[in-house]
C-alpha cells in the first residue's frame, strides 16, 4: 500500500481515538459543575405537556430520580421538547429544567478541528492550532478588561494587531510577503475603521435599541465604540486573507519580473484578485446572514413585514457586510502598492 495512504490512515484512527476518549471525558464532566445536572430516563408526552423522570448526576442528590412536569409551545421558540437521554441543567430545588448539557458537542466539533489541522497540516497545522488557543486567550483577556471598564474600542485595535501579528507570523512565517501583509492589513482596517467612525458620528440616530446584545444602561459613545469594534474584527479575517494573496502574487511577480512596470503589475494582481475577491465578499455577506436568519423567521412569524426587518433588525448585519466588503476592496490596490514600493526600494538599496 502506498506510504501516504498509510500515514493518512494511521493519523485518522489516532484522531479518532483521542476524539472519542476527549467526547466522552466531557460527556461525564458532571462532578466539574456546581449547577445540577440530570440524565433523563423517561418521558411521557401529552399534547403539550411532558411529564419526565431524571437522573441526577452530580452533587449531594447523585443517583436520585426526581419527577418533573414541563409545558412547551408548539413553536418551540422559547421552549423545549425533551427526549430520553438529553442530559439537562436543573434548577436548585430540582423541579424544573434551566437548559440543556451540549458541550460534549462544542468538544467534539473543536477536537474534530484540531485533530484535522494536528494530523493532516503538518507544521502550519500545529502554528494555525497555536494561532487558534492564542486569539481565544485574546479574546478572553478582552472580555475580562472590559467587564472591568477598560474602553471596548481601544482594545479592539489592541486586538487587531496581536490578531494579525500571531496569525501572519506563526501561519506564515517571517517573511516580507509576511511583514508587507501585516502592514497591509493594518492599512485597510485603518481606512475602513475610519471611514466607519465618521458614518457612525454623522449619523444622528443610529437606532442602538435594536443592536443585540448590547448592554444597559449605555451611552451613545459606548454603543458606537461597540459597533465600531465589531465591525473591525468581523472584516480582520477577510482583509488578511486577501493581503496575503494578493502580496504573495505581487512579490512573486516582481521577483520574477524586476522591471515590471506598474500598470502590468496591477493588472495582473487584478485577475488574480479578480478569482478570489468575488468568493471573499460572498463569505462576508453569509458570515453577516447566518446572525439575521433567526430575527427574520421570528418576526417574519409574527406578521412584522420583511422591510421593516430589514431597516432596523438587519441594519446592523448591512453595516457590517459593507464595510467588510469595502475593506477587502481597499486592501487590492494596498497591497499592489506596498509590494512595488517596498521591494522596488529595497532593490535601489
Amino acid at each position: 500500500m502506498n506510504k501516504f495512504i498509510v500515514n493518512v490512515i494511521i493519523k485518522f484512527i489516532v484522531v479518532l481515538i483521542c476524539g472519542t476518549i476527549a467526547f466522552l471525558c466531557v460527556y461525564h464532566d458532571y462532578s466539574l459543575y456546581s449547577k445540577p445536572i440530570g440524565k433523563i430516563t423517561t418521558v411521557k408526552t401529552s399534547g403539550e405537556k411532558q411529564q419526565i423522570q431524571a437522573e441526577i448526576k452530580n452533587g449531594e442528590e447523585k443517583g436520585q430520580f426526581r419527577d418533573i412536569e414541563l409545558k412547551y409551545d408548539k413553536a418551540l421558540v422559547y421552549d423545549q421538547k425533551y427526549h430520553k437521554g438529553d442530559v439537562v441543567f436543573l434548577d436548585s430545588e430540582l423541579k424544573t429544567i434551566t437548559g440543556v448539557k451540549r458541550d460534549h458537542w462544542v468538544a467534539a466539533a473543536v477536537i474534530l478541528l484540531l485533530g484535522m489541522l494536528l494530523g493532516f497540516g503538518g507544521r502550519k497545522g500545529f502554528f494555525t492550532t497555536v494561532c487558534f488557543v492564542a486569539d481565544i486567550v485574546i479574546f478572553i483577556a478582552m472580555t475580562l478588561l472590559y467587564v472591568k471598564g477598560v474602553d471596548i474600542l481601544l482594545m479592539t485595535v489592541v486586538s487587531c494587531l496581536l490578531f494579525a501579528f500571531i496569525l501572519l507570523f506563526l501561519v506564515s512565517g517571517a517573511s516580507r510577503v509576511t511583514l508587507i501583509s501585516f502592514f497591509v492589513t493594518i492599512g485597510a482596517l485603518a481606512v475602513v475603521g475610519l471611514l466607519c467612525f465618521a458614518l457612525i458620528w454623522k449619523t444622528a440616530n443610529m437606532g442602538y435599541e435594536y443592536l443585540d446584545f448590547l448592554p444597559e444602561p449605555y451611552t451613545v459613545k459606548q454603543a458606537n465604540h461597540l459597533f465600531l469594534s465589531q465591525i473591525m474584527i468581523g472584516c480582520l479575517g477577510a482583509i488578511i486573507d486577501i493581503a496575503v494573496t494578493i502580496t504573495a502574487c505581487s512579490v512573486e511577480l516582481i521577483r520574477k519580473t524586476p522591471d515590471i512596470s506598474t500598470k502590468a503589475l496591477v493588472d495582473s494582481a487584478k485577475e488574480v484578485a479578480d478569482d478570489i475577491t468575488g468568493t471573499m465578499i460572498n463569505v462576508v455577506f453569509f458570515t453577516n446572514l447566518a446572525a439575521i436568519i433567526p430575527i427574520f423567521i421570528i418576526s417574519m412569524r409574527n406578521d412584522i413585514g420583511f422591510v421593516t426587518v430589514l431597516k432596523y433588525d438587519a441594519f446592523f448585519e448591512i453595516t457590517r457586510f459593507l464595510a467588510g466588503a469595502i475593506g477587502i476592496l481597499i486592501t487590492i490596490p494596498l497591497s499592489v502598492m506596498a509590494s512595488s514600493m517596498f521591494l522596488r526600494k529595497g532593490e535601489k538599496r
